[in-house]
């Protein structure tokens, strides 16, 4: 059975992606910290760099302000999403059981979570992700919604089927391939006839999705296993 996407605004979940941001700054040298909260947020900068630590009190109060501020927008994009996913997710499930040849997908929650963060991670464990709370294109957070469901499947099939890489220290490896995966996979032919827009790439990645773009505009060759052995062998390079 496919699952039923649910759309949650929360800013309790905000001030814990916050905290999630500031444990893993130290695996990507702040990277993310950047793009995430100061490039959208530069008047934190100052709260997260101070000697004496965060003020998380601080940092609740900012993001229930905002929520608080924009909540009527919010309310209103919220509905819209909800409006336009339904409109796309039997095209996306379908290009889903053809890619992961009828994989059922993996148990969880299948929450869409607001964010006021400027990037959208996604909670494998219990199947929750985040989505913007506003974005200058409406249309594009079906594409944010496809990336974060086709990851849940990619790992659920990818964990099992290649368990050599089950070990924490893999871990940065198979997020690259599923990265690059779904930039093939999302920005193919077949994908954008539904979607319409691209998603986003690393740029670390945009040289092995070029390299294999090309052999990817045939929607026959759109299959997971195809995609993981050409993708597999380049990423140790990275």
């Amino acid at each position: 059975m496919n699952p039923k996407v649910k759309f949650k605004i929360d800013a309790k979940k905000d001030l814990l992606t916050f905290k999630a941001f500031i444990t893993e700054a130290g695996f990507d040298d702040g990277r993310n910290l950047e793009w995430a909260i100061f490039k959208r947020h530069p008047q934190l900068r100052k709260i997260v760099k101070k000697k004496s630590g965060i003020d998380y009190l601080f940092i609740k109060k900012y993001i229930e302000g905002l929520y608080k501020k924009n909540i009527v927008a919010v309310t209103a994009n919220f509905k819209i999403y909800e409006v336009n996913w339904k409109k796309k997710e039997n095209q996306f499930f379908d290009l889903v059981k053809d890619l992961f040849y009828n994989r059922p997908w993996p148990k969880g929650k299948y929450i869409a979570y607001s964010t006021i963060w400027g990037m959208f991670p996604r909670f494998l464990e219990d199947k929750t992700f985040q989505i913007p709370i506003k974005y200058k294109s409406n249309k594009y957070i079906n594409v944010i919604i496809a990336h974060e469901l086709l990851h849940f499947m990619f790992y659920d099939y990818f964990c099992e089927n290649y368990p050599r890489y089950k070990h924490p220290k893999n871990s940065i490896c198979v997020w690259h391939i599923s990265e690059i995966f779904n930039s093939l996979v999302q920005n193919s032919p077949i994908w954008l006839n539904v979607f319409k827009k691209e998603t986003m790439s690393y740029p670390e990645h945009e040289k092995i999705i070029s390299q294999l773009k090309k052999r990817y505009k045939d929607s026959a060759s759109l299959k997971v296993k195809n995609l993981i052995s050409d993708i597999e062998p380049l990423v140790k390079t990275l």
